[in-house]
């Protein structure tokens, strides 16, 4: 017996010298420097920063709103790869929910509401890209790292629920007097995330207008309710309500500025599709966003003539492109505006002109008959006094103009020479061209204007409407490659094709014949 006892004695203690190792181990494993949870206030700052979308790249030459002209820097072309990935951001969003329920908050919290917009509009993004994508079975890490493709409609269904319960559960928080941190946008004001999340639906619903006889969607009657009930689903009043990123020097410099000037600032020019119909339209607006051509200038046009405003073609040759802008025949991107500072104007993501372009172009199209503002000529003509205000063009009234001559911008060399150009928006409106006709001429007048408010704004929005619409048209060339075809979609993650290849290669058979073909029409757009 004593031998066993020995024995038991000495197990004993081995286990208990094995478990305090352990202990030791695991609490010596633990950095005291690096945190183990991170605050959802935090987890929200950097989702809020992925969801930006600014200027100066890709997505505005494939907007048709400038061309780049020198190859050494990029060019034009339509030769879609990859569409953005966000998964590892929605992963963020999941964080954010579990953190906020470890921290104690009720099951409905913020950041509950939050996620539920988050991952509408991350999943619906990398949708309108690719088509079909990876949702239900997303983001489960080791427990499925070969998830299976969702169909695009299912991702939008899903997303218009998630929306809808984001409003819902805003509203009872907004009510209770919660608040969120971290919140770059608004301050932490959840009633100006309330309007966003209902002006974002109508956004989405309307990016679904080939689908709006769907039975399963129910684009109207969704577009209706939300519309015709603004307490329930209160939507964007103003441009105060904007879901704009907000530049601040030196932390986040404007793309374009005094310093980038030198890498860019002479190689980029207005493209003709855009300021083709600036110009057609003899719209103020263009002397806010370019300068006039100093060929043409020099020549004896007047700078202030809606005539010294000449853009590229977006599909000419790159080359001739180059000698052409070298020469002065093209307009640029006003220096004065776009370089003299580091802060220029505000990026909006969704903002109140799109959204009166999107309720008018709504009501033209028969889903609704009217809204809070009235009809469809109204939400068009408020669109437009939006997108002008921001510019700060009265509507009645002078304003000033400058023209870049010399030096550099943003330093003490720089010159710049200084305009009046009288605005009466009565009179702008009254032109044939502008005065909203209602029908097919009615719906292409709203979406021309709704692209013209976007320029710099909203990253691939415009591309979206003409991919639906066809408005504004879209030219091509040799400068714009892809055999002279403006692609439809993007690529899905080239990893898609090695870590997740059933998945991905049975995606391709159900949308585009097996071929993840660039110019190949999604579910959305057919």
């Amino acid at each position: 017996m004593k031998k066993y006892s020995g024995i038991l004695v000495v197990a004993v203690m081995a286990a208990t010298l094995m478990t305090s190792c352990k202990k030791s181990f695991d609490e010596l494993y633990q950095n005291p420097n690096k945190p183990t949870s991170v605050p959802s206030s935090l987890l929200m700052n950097g989702i809020l920063n992925d969801l930006y979308d600014g200027p100066a790249g890709m997505y505005e030459r494939w907007s048709q709103y400038y061309c780049i002209n020198y190859d050494y820097y990029g060019n034009n072309r339509y030769d879609f790869e990859s569409g953005a990935d966000y998964y590892a951001t929605l992963k963020n969003v999941i964080k954010m929910e579990q953190e906020a329920q470890n921290a104690g908050l009720a099951t409905v919290n913020p950041y509950s509401a939050m996620a539920k917009f988050f991952k509408a509009y991350f999943f619906t993004k990398m949708s309108l890209e690719m088509g079909d994508i990876p949702m239900t079975q997303a983001l489960q890490g080791l427990d499925n790292l070969t998830p299976s493709y969702d169909a695009q409609k299912d991702v939008f269904k899903q997303s218009f629920a998630w929306l809808d319960s984001a409003n819902t559960e805003l509203a009872s928080l907004i009510e209770a007097g919660e608040s969120i941190s971290g919140d770059i946008y608004f301050g932490n004001d959840l009633s100006k995330w309330q309007k966003t999340v209902n002006t974002f639906r109508l956004r989405l619903l309307i990016e679904l207008s080939k689908k709006a006889d769907d039975a399963d969607l129910n684009i109207k009657s969704q577009f209706a309710a939300i519309t015709g009930d603004p307490v329930k689903y209160p939507v964007m009043e103003s441009a105060e309500d904007n879901l704009q990123f907000i530049y601040t020097h030196p932390t986040n410099d404007y793309p374009n500025s005094p310093d980038s000037y030198g890498f860019d600032g002479l190689r980029y020019n207005m493209s003709s599709t855009y300021l083709g119909l600036l110009t057609a339209f003899k719209d103020p607006r263009v002397f806010i966003v370019s300068e006039p051509a100093t060929a043409l200038v020099d020549a004896g046009t007047s700078p202030t003539s809606f005539d010294a405003f000449v853009g590229a073609n977006p599909g000419e040759d790159l080359g001739i492109m180059f000698n052409k802008a070298g020469n002065g025949q093209y307009s640029q991107l006003n220096r004065w505006r776009y370089y003299q500072t580091y802060t220029a104007e505000p990026s909006v993501q969704i903002g109140y002109a799109e959204m009166c372009f999107n309720i008018a172009e709504a009501i033209n199209r028969g889903w609704i008959s009217s809204g809070k503002l009235g009809g469809a000529e109204d939400y068009y003509k408020a669109g437009i006094k939006a997108s002008m205000a921001f510019y700060d063009i009265p509507e009645n009234g002078d304003m000033t103009t400058h023209v870049y001559e010399s030096g550099s911008p943003g330093g003490a060399d720089v010159k710049y020479s200084t305009y009046t150009v009288s605005v009466n928006f009565d009179n702008y409106y009254a032109q044939p061209l502008i005065k909203y006709a209602s029908g097919e001429t009615g719906l292409k007048q709203i979406l021309q204007q709704r692209y013209l408010a976007l320029f710099r704004h909203s990253g691939l929005e415009s591309y979206y409407a003409w991919r639906r619409t066809g408005v504004p048209t879209f030219t091509t060339g040799p400068g714009t490659g892809n055999s002279s075809r403006i692609a439809l979609r993007f690529q899905y993650p080239y990893d898609e094709r090695t870590s997740n290849a059933t998945n991905y290669e049975s995606a391709l058979q159900n949308q585009y014949g097996g071929n993840d073909d660039i110019n190949a029409q999604m579910w959305l757009i057919k």
